[in-house]
């Protein structure tokens, strides 16, 4: 009778000491919080086309040097002008203008001697017509220009865009919180915190290089294909 009697104080010890472990774990929990990272990411069609187009002129003097590029800047850009619609935002400007000395080495002085002069006149050309960015290039090709500095596709509506991301996002992060939360057995509290980011996903394969003359008239094909934009959502959620 006294052994029953020390068994049935057992087992109500041990379910005291469950049920006590229990309600500490999740007093534990209580107060605590839930972090959630989410991301969602969406492809576009770019509105907008940005070319650095130049004109690389050599001459042993740096005034014949600059009096050459003077003249073939201009028939540059009058080229151009025709291409651009101003009322629609578009624009052609100056965005960077070098001189620069050209040294070669001489082997019998064995040093390197200045031979002549480099100038260089960039422009920048800035079009909501990414359909024309094939002729752009042509037409500058015919105008004088032998460099292409870059090329770049953006979108205006780029914020609205990862408006809409974020929104897409923030919705995966509070799905994802309540799945985690019921598994825990907790319910979500108020949000501590939360930081969203969006940005477009950078592209390889852009850099300068050197505009050659074709012999023949065939159009230069350009393709923007789609700009991927990235939204990613950290948040905090408080427990119950």
């Amino acid at each position: 009778m006294r052994s029953g009697m020390i068994a049935f104080f057992a087992i109500v010890f041990l379910l005291a000491s469950a049920n006590a472990f229990a309600q500490e774990k999740k007093e534990s929990l209580s107060g605590g919080a839930i972090s959630i990272s989410a991301s969602e990411k969406g492809f576009f069609e770019p509105d907008t086309a940005e070319l650095a187009l130049a004109v690389e002129t050599t001459q042993k003097s740096v005034v014949l040097a600059a009096q050459e590029n003077a003249q073939r800047a201009q028939t540059l850009v009058g080229a151009l002008e025709g291409l651009i619609n101003g009322s629609a935002g578009d624009s052609i400007k100056t965005s960077k203008y070098a001189v620069q000395p050209v040294y070669e080495w001489n082997e019998k002085q064995k040093k390197n001697v200045l031979t002549g002069y480099r100038v260089t006149n960039e422009v920048l050309v800035k079009t909501h017509n990414t359909e024309a960015v094939g002729s752009i290039i042509d037409k500058a090709v015919a105008a004088g220009a032998n460099r292409m500095e870059s090329l770049d596709f953006t979108l205006m509506k780029e914020t609205a865009y990862c408006g809409q991301l974020i929104e897409k996002a923030a919705m995966n992060a509070k799905q994802q919180a309540q799945s985690l939360a019921s598994a825990l057995g907790v319910r979500l509290g108020n949000i501590k915190s939360a930081s969203p980011a969006c940005g477009p996903v950078p592209r390889t394969g852009t850099g300068e290089f050197a505009i050659m003359r074709s012999q023949t008239p065939a159009k230069t094909p350009v393709e923007a294909g789609q700009i991927e934009l990235k939204a990613t959502v950290n948040v905090v959620f408080r427990i119950k």
